[in-house]
C-alpha cells in the first residue's frame, strides 16, 4: 500500500496565521494501487491532531478553526504556537472515506521557528 506522499515541509514564522491544503489521491483503477485511498472512493471528512515530540496533543495551539474536504483536498488554518514555540510537529489526519472506512495520513515535517 503506498505512503501518503507529500513534498517539502511546513515552516510557521511568529504571527503566521497560514492555509494549507492536503490532496488525497485515490488509486487510479481497482487493479492498481497508486493512490492514498482505494478507486471509486472519497474523503468525506477528516479529524485534525497536532502533536509535539513527546507525542503530546497540541491542536488548539496550531490549527484556527475546523479543517475542511472539499473533493478530497484536506484544508486547514495553521499558526504559529504561542505557548508550545520552536520545534517540529506532527499533524494527523484521520479521514472518513465515503465508503465508511477510516485511514490515517501523516505529516511529520511542520516546524515553529523564531529565525
Amino acid at each position: 500500500m503506498p505512503s501518503f506522499k507529500t513534498n517539502g515541509q511546513i515552516n510557521l514564522q511568529p504571527n503566521d496565521n497560514l492555509g494549507y491544503s492536503f490532496k488525497i489521491t485515490s488509486a487510479s483503477s481497482d487493479s492498481l494501487n497508486d493512490g492514498f485511498i482505494p478507486y471509486g472512493t472519497g474523503v468525506s471528512s477528516v479529524v485534525v491532531v497536532v502533536y509535539d515530540k513527546d507525542e503530546t496533543d497540541v491542536t488548539s495551539d496550531f490549527v484556527v478553526g475546523s479543517p475542511s474536504v472539499v473533493e478530497d483536498i484536506i484544508s486547514m488554518q495553521l499558526k504559529y504556537p504561542s505557548t508550545n514555540g520552536v520545534g517540529r510537529y506532527k499533524i494527523t489526519m484521520i479521514l472518513t472515506l465515503d465508503s465508511g472506512d477510516t485511514k490515517e495520513a501523516d505529516f511529520d515535517r511542520l516546524y515553529a521557528s523564531n529565525k
